[in-house]
C-alpha cells in the first residue's frame, strides 16, 4: 500500500503547471506521465511476449516443411494478421492497457491525488489514451512486421512494393482496431467496478455473437467497422458466401464502404472518450463531496 501511494505521489510530482502552458501542455504532460508509467509495468513484457508469439508460426512452417515453397506465404500472412493480430491481439492489448487507464485510479480511490492540479479533465483522459495508443501500436505493428518477414521465407510473399503496401494497410487497420477497443475499455474502466470482466464479455463474446445472429445487430459492434477497412482483394472478400447459423438460419453479409466505416469508428471513439471524460468529472465531484 505504501509503495502504491509513493508511486502515485511520484506521478503527481511529474506534473508541470499546465495552467501556464495551456491545454496542449496538460495533454503532453498526461501523455508523458502515463507513457513512462506503462513502460515500467511488468504487464508490458507479458503483452509483448504474447503479441510476438504469432511470429513463430511462419518460421516453424518454413523450418519443418519439406520445401519452403510448398506453403503460400501470402495467404499465411493474411490469415495471421486478420484472425490473430486484428481480431484477437488488438482487443487483448486494449484489455492489458486501456482498461486500467482510469479504472486503476478509480478502484484504488486515488483519483483525487491524480487530479489534484486544476487541469482540464479531457486533457488528462486524452493524454492517457494517447499513451496507450503509442505503446499498443508499437507492439502490434512490430509483431505484424516480424510476421511479414517470417512469411517471406515461404512462397508468394516478397519485399515488393505491393506486398509492403499490403502490410502497411493491415497496420492501419490494426491501429483502428486498437483505438476502437481501447476507447470502449477505457470507458468501461471509468464506469464499472469489474471492467476487465465486462470488457472480455463485450470484446470476445458480444462482438462474435452479434456477427453470427441474423439481422443488422452486427452494426452495433466495433468489429463490423474494423473488418470493413480490410483490403478487399486480399482474400476475394467480394465473393464471400452467406454464413450459416444454427443449421438452417442464414445471415447475409452486408458490407460497409471503408470511408463510411472509418467515419463511424471515429464517431464511436469520440462518444466513448466523451463519456469517459464526463464520468471522470462526476467521480471527482463525488469524491470531493464525500471528503468535505
Amino acid at each position: 500500500m505504501t509503495e502504491k501511494l509513493l508511486s502515485h505521489l511520484e506521478n503527481i510530482a511529474l506534473w508541470e503547471r499546465p495552467g501556464h502552458g495551456g491545454y496542449l501542455n496538460a495533454l503532453l504532460t498526461s501523455f508523458s506521465q502515463t507513457f513512462n508509467t506503462m513502460l515500467r509495468r511488468q504487464r508490458l513484457i507479458l503483452a509483448a511476449v504474447v503479441s510476438f508469439l504469432p511470429v513463430l508460426i511462419p518460421v516453424m512452417m518454413a523450418f519443418f516443411s519439406l520445401s519452403s515453397w510448398e506453403e503460400d506465404g501470402r495467404n499465411v500472412f493474411i490469415m495471421m494478421v486478420e484472425k490473430v493480430h486484428i481480431n484477437v491481439l488488438a482487443p487483448l492489448l486494449a484489455l492489458f492497457f486501456a482498461t486500467m487507464l482510469v479504472g486503476e485510479d478509480a478502484e484504488g480511490q486515488t483519483m483525487p491525488y491524480m487530479l489534484t492540479r486544476p487541469i482540464p479533465r479531457s486533457s488528462w483522459v486524452l493524454g492517457r489514451f494517447g499513451a496507450y495508443l503509442a505503446i499498443a501500436t508499437t507492439i502490434l505493428c512490430t509483431s505484424i512486421a516480424l510476421t511479414f518477414g517470417g512469411c517471406t521465407a515461404l512462397s508468394k510473399l516478397y519485399f515488393s512494393q505491393a506486398d509492403l503496401t499490403l502490410m502497411l494497410h493491415y497496420m492501419g487497420v490494426a491501429m483502428a482496431g486498437l483505438a476502437g477497443a481501447g476507447a470502449l475499455t477505457v470507458m468501461l474502466g471509468a464506469m464499472v467496478k469489474r471492467p476487465i470482466v465486462v470488457s472480455v464479455v463485450l470484446l470476445y463474446g458480444w462482438q462474435y455473437a452479434a456477427t453470427a445472429v441474423p439481422g443488422l445487430i452486427d452494426f452495433f459492434t466495433i468489429k463490423k467497422y474494423v473488418e470493413a477497412l480490410l483490403p478487399v482483394m486480399a482474400e476475394q472478400r467480394d465473393n464471400a458466401q452467406i454464413i450459416k447459423i444454427l443449421g438452417s438460419v442464414n445471415k447475409e453479409l452486408i458490407y460497409v464502404a471503408p470511408m463510411k466505416a472509418l467515419i463511424m469508428l471515429c464517431i464511436i471513439i469520440a462518444v466513448f472518450l466523451g463519456i469517459t471524460i464526463l464520468t471522470v468529472r462526476w467521480r471527482e465531484y463525488s469524491a470531493a463531496k464525500t471528503l468535505s
